[in-house]
C-alpha cells in the first residue's frame, strides 16, 4: 500500500472532543462556584454562612483522582487560561470579596455575583474551543474492583455533602467539616479513592459535574429559600447528587 492510499487514523470522537468538553466543564464549574461563593459573601440570607460549603465539591474532585493529578491538569491549563485573560477575569470575584471584607454586612444586588462568576468562567470557555484537538490524556485503563469501590465512595461522599449543605443547621455543619477533613485526606493518596485520572470515561466525569451542580444549588436554595424544610426535600438533593455517579459506576461494572 502506497503512501497515497495509506487510510486516514481518526481518534476516537470522545478523546477528540476532550479539550472542549474539559473547557466547558471547567467553566461550568468555575461560575458555579464563583457565583456561590460570591452569593453567600454578599447577601444577608447568607450572613451565618462560612465558605466551606461553596469548596466542598473541590474536596470530592480532588478525592476522586488525588490532589496530584488534579495539579497536573492544572499546570496544563494555566498557560492558555492566562493567555486568555484568565487573570484579569478573577478581576470582578477578588474586588466583590475584598469589598464585603472591608465593608461587613455591605449587601450587594445578586447581579454582581452574576457578573462575577460569568468573568471568571469566560476564559476557560476560550481555553476549550481553542485547544489543541491532539491534546495528549492518559490512556483509560480497564478498571478494577478497587476502583470501582472508589468510584461507589465518592458517590457516597457527593451524597454526604448535599445532605451537609441542605440539612438542618448544626448536624449539616458538623458533618460538613468531617467529611471536608476526610475528603482531604484521602486527595492526599496518590491516585485518590477511584484512580479516576486513569479509569473514569467522560460519563463519569460528567456524573461528577452534575453531583456538583447540585451541591452549590442546594447551598443557594437553602440560605435563600425554606425549600428544605421537610425532610423528603433533603432526601431528594441527596439522591440527585450522588445517584448518577453511583449508577455509571455499576453499568461501567457490568461491562467489565
Amino acid at each position: 500500500m502506497t503512501p497515497a492510499e495509506t487510510p486516514e487514523v481518526r481518534m476516537p470522537r470522545e478523546r477528540t472532543l476532550l479539550p472542549t468538553v474539559v473547557g466547558v466543564l471547567a467553566a461550568i464549574l468555575v461560575f458555579a462556584f464563583v457565583l456561590t461563593s460570591s452569593l453567600i459573601a454578599t447577601l444577608h440570607e447568607f450572613r451565618f454562612e462560612s465558605q466551606l460549603p461553596a469548596l466542598m465539591p473541590f474536596f470530592v474532585w480532588a478525592a476522586a483522582a488525588g490532589v496530584g493529578h488534579l495539579a497536573n491538569l492544572g499546570r496544563a491549563l494555566f498557560r492558555p487560561w492566562r493567555a486568555a485573560f484568565g487573570l484579569w477575569s478573577l478581576v470582578p470575584y477578588g474586588a466583590l470579596m475584598l469589598i464585603t471584607a472591608v465593608v461587613p454586612g455591605l449587601e450587594l444586588p445578586w447581579w454582581a455575583s452574576l457578573i462575577a462568576a460569568g468573568a471568571a468562567a469566560l476564559p476557560f470557555l476560550v481555553v476549550g474551543f481553542k485547544a489543541d484537538p491532539n491534546l495528549r490524556t492518559s490512556p483509560v485503563v480497564g478498571d478494577d474492583d478497587e476502583s470501582r469501590r472508589g468510584t461507589f465512595l465518592v458517590g457516597a461522599a457527593l451524597m454526604v455533602a448535599a445532605y451537609a449543605v441542605s440539612g438542618p443547621l448544626i448536624t449539616a455543619s458538623i458533618i460538613a467539616v468531617l467529611t471536608t477533613v476526610a475528603l482531604g485526606v484521602t486527595s492526599l493518596m496518590t491516585h485518590g479513592l477511584a484512580r479516576a485520572s486513569h479509569t473514569w470515561r467522560m460519563r463519569h466525569w460528567m456524573a461528577l459535574t452534575w453531583g456538583s451542580l447540585v451541591i452549590w444549588a442546594c447551598i443557594i436554595a437553602k440560605g435563600t429559600t425554606d425549600v428544605f424544610d421537610p425532610w423528603w426535600a433533603q432526601f431528594v438533593a441527596v439522591v440527585l447528587a450522588g445517584l448518577p455517579l453511583v449508577l455509571v459506576n455499576m453499568v461501567e461494572s457490568r461491562r467489565a
